[in-house]
Order: structure tokens, then C-alpha cells, then sequence
């Protein structure tokens, strides 16, 4: 039965509990009860027994009906119709304070519930129509009594969706919001794991060259402490993001910024890697989020020229552009065999830092030359706050 119930609110687009329409449902059936058993005590004759019967099955109908519903839109227009039908037999056998007449209320406030405004509209008109019909016949008493409960009813309905689309929201925002964290920790984990295997495989290589090929001890062992430091790292960053995302606190250490970035590509010269780093002081100090998003943008860059051509002199600079942004730029020479292979999702997390900034960033071919172009702003604006736009190559590498 519950699921029934939920069904036929998924077939309207609502995602009201299934106890909502049971409430419902009891009321309206109820209410045609009461109505019912008014005329039944005052004795009818052998075809008002026909209407009494045919009044409750009519009002009946479409709550028996909703739960075998399969189409959309069946269950609104059919409710409004069925109650007026309804009280308009009722109506055919007059009694002291009748009861019948609340089944427009109930009605008109259920259909209000799940009905757009011109809906609603048009069977308010139709229910007031009937109730001045009522009036008029003499069927109903205190019909402005019921006039103002029809209008309390359909108030009473809408607030009803207003809340129910507020609460979707709600559950929409939450999950967006937790599907951008975890983006984030995807991105952070990807920068931090992909630089630090990247640094342990170069310095793994340096060591069995030097041992295969050299017979040279001291520099195997150099190469593998340079990696087990990396490693260590590797593991101290990861559990200081993971806390981090974790919970609404500061990080108990420093994030990496401009400062970090000569022992970043220290660790690549140790590992092999020929850096030519030219660095700029831009004279205005820029934002956290700015300083972590420059990092990241040159250890993910570094990640891909090592990964993708090692061996092959990187050039790398950052400092303010003649606009005034703090710029990243860095190129490498690749292979065409390079350039078809290929990746995973390091550009994609190095736009999205960029773009979430209110940057720019570009990454293509030119000729035989990889280059990696960001501009970020010294104050970061959040993507919402510009229109700026990102062109990447398609094909990570």
C-alpha cells in the first residue's frame, strides 16, 4: 500500500511522503461517510439510496484509482471533478449542516498540493462555481464560511509545494556540495600521489642505472633516500588533505605556496629532471588559494613533462604577466608519439583550479612543444564572478 502511495506521487513529479495522501485519502473518504450516514439516518427513499451510493462511489473512485494509476497527470483533474460530481448528488438529498460541502475543501486543498497555478486556478474557479450553485439552490448554508476555508484550502496547498521545492533544493545542494568535495580530495590526492611517484620512480631509475650500469654505490643509495624522503612525504601530505576536507578546521600545517616552489623543483633536478626555473617575485602577496593553486598547477606540470618526456629539459617560469596576474608558463619539448598517447585527469584538475579562480589557462601543441599557460589573479574570484573562458587540447596527457 505505502508503495503505492509513493508510486502515484513519483507519477505526479512529487516527492511528498506516502503518508501525505493516506491523510488525505481518510479525510475525503471520511467526510463522504459522515455525508453519507446524514441521509441514511433520515431514512431515503429507493432512488436516493441510488444517489447516496453513487455520491460515495464517485468521491471514492479516484483515491481507489491512484493506486493502479500508470500515467501521469490522471490522478489532479480527475479528484476536482469527482468531488463536485460528488456534492452535487449529495446536494440532491438536503440535510441539517451538511457535511458533504467540506468535500470541495479537501479536494480543492489536496489538488493544490500537486497542480501548477493554472491549474489550480482553473478548479478554484470550478469549485467556487459550485459552491455559488450551492448557495443559490439553497444546499448550502454559510457558503462564506466555506468560501473562506476553499481560499484558506488552496493557500494551505501551495505552501505545501512551496516547502516540498525548497526541501528538493535543499538535497540538491547538499549533494552537489558533496560531490565537489569529493572532487577535491580527488584533485589533491591526484596532485599530491602523482608528484611524489613521479619523484620515487625517477629516483628509482637514478639508482639502478647507477648500480647496473655504473657499479656507482653512493649514488644509488643518494637516489634511494631521496625517494623514501619523497615517499614519506608523500604520506604526511596525503593525511594532511584527507584531515582536511575531513573537518571544518585549519590545517595544522602551512599549504604549499610560491615559497615552496624552489624545493619542488629541487626534488625533480635530484630525480634527473633538467629544470630551467626562472621565478619573479610579483611584489603583491597573493591569496592562499591563489599560492596552492600556482603549486599545484607547476607539480602537476612538472608530473606530466616527467612522466611524458624525461629526460628532456623543462623550462619553467612564474611571476606577474603585464597585466598584472601571477602567470605560469612551462614548456618541454615532445615526441609525436607523445603527443597521440594518451592520459588521465591532470589538465582537467588544473583547469578546474585555474577556472574556480576566475583564471585563464591554456595547455597545447605548438609544433614540437608542450606549454602549459596559466594566468591566476592575486585576489581570487570565484567562478560565478567571471566569465572568462579555458581552452585546453583534448586528450590529456
Amino acid at each position: 500500500m505505502t508503495a503505492r502511495y509513493a508510486r502515484a506521487f513519483a507519477l505526479m513529479g512529487y516527492q511528498y511522503p506516502w503518508y501525505y495522501m493516506i491523510i488525505a485519502d481518510g479525510a475525503i473518504l471520511t467526510t463522504a461517510a459522515i455525508a453519507t450516514g446524514q441521509r441514511v439516518v433520515e431514512h431515503p427513499s429507493g432512488w436516493e439510496w441510488v444517489i447516496l451510493f453513487a455520491a460515495f462511489g464517485v468521491a471514492a473512485a479516484p483515491h481507489i484509482a491512484c493506486l493502479f494509476i500508470t500515467k501521469r497527470g490522471l490522478f489532479t483533474p480527475a479528484l476536482v471533478i469527482a468531488s463536485v460530481v460528488s456534492v452535487i448528488l449529495f446536494w440532491q438529498i438536503p440535510t441539517y449542516a451538511d457535511a458533504a460541502t467540506l468535500l470541495l475543501v479537501l479536494a480543492l486543498t489536496s489538488d493544490a498540493a500537486v497542480s501548477t497555478w493554472k491549474q489550480s486556478s482553473f478548479n478554484t474557479i470550478l469549485t467556487v462555481g459550485v459552491l455559488i450553485y450551492g448557495i443559490a439552490i439553497g444546499a448550502v448554508e454559510q457558503g462564506w464560511l466555506i468560501a473562506a476555508m476553499l481560499c484558506f484550502g488552496v493557500a494551505v496547498g501551495r505552501l505545501l509545494q512551496m516547502q516540498l521545492a525548497l526541501l528538493v533544493r535543499e538535497r540538491q545542494a547538499r549533494a552537489a556540495r558533496l560531490q565537489l568535495d569529493r572532487v577535491t580530495l580527488a584533485t589533491e590526492v591526484h596532485d599530491v600521489i602523482a608528484h611524489s611517484l613521479s619523484i620515487v620512480l625517477l629516483n628509482v631509475t637514478g639508482a639502478r642505472r647507477a648500480l647496473q650500469e655504473d657499479n656507482d654505490t653512493a649514488d644509488a643509495v643518494a637516489a634511494l633516500l631521496d625517494a623514501e624522503q619523497q615517499g614519506r612525504a608523500a604520506m604526511a601530505d596525503i593525511r594532511q588533505t584527507i584531515e582536511l576536507l575531513r573537518a571544518d578546521t585549519e590545517p595544522t600545517s602551512p599549504t604549499p605556496g610560491l615559497s615552496d616552489l624552489h624545493e619542488l623543483v629541487s626534488s625533480f633536478r635530484r630525480a634527473g629532471q633538467d629544470i630551467r626555473f626562472r621565478y619573479s617575485n610579483p611584489g603583491t602577496t597573493p591569496t592562499t588559494a591563489t599560492e596552492l593553486a600556482t603549486f599545484r598547477i607547476v607539480q602537476e606540470s612538472l608530473t606530466n613533462a616527467s612522466k611524458h618526456a624525461p629526460g628532456v629539459p623543462v623550462d619553467l617560469e612564474v611571476g606577474p604577466d603585464s597585466a598584472g596576474s601571477l602567470q605560469i608558463i612551462v614548456r618541454n619539448k615532445v615526441t609525436p608519439e607523445t603527443r597521440r598517447r594518451p592520459g588521465g585527469s591532470g589538465l582537467g584538475g588544473m583547469r578546474s583550479r585555474t577556472e574556480h579562480l576566475g583564471g585563464r589557462f591554456q595547455a597545447a601543441h605548438t609544433d614540437d612543444t608542450w606549454e602549459v599557460n596559466a594566468v591566476l589573479p592575486y585576489s581570487a574570484r570565484t567562478k560565478a564572478d567571471t566569465d572568462l573562458a579555458s581552452t585546453v587540447v583534448p586528450g590529456d596527457r
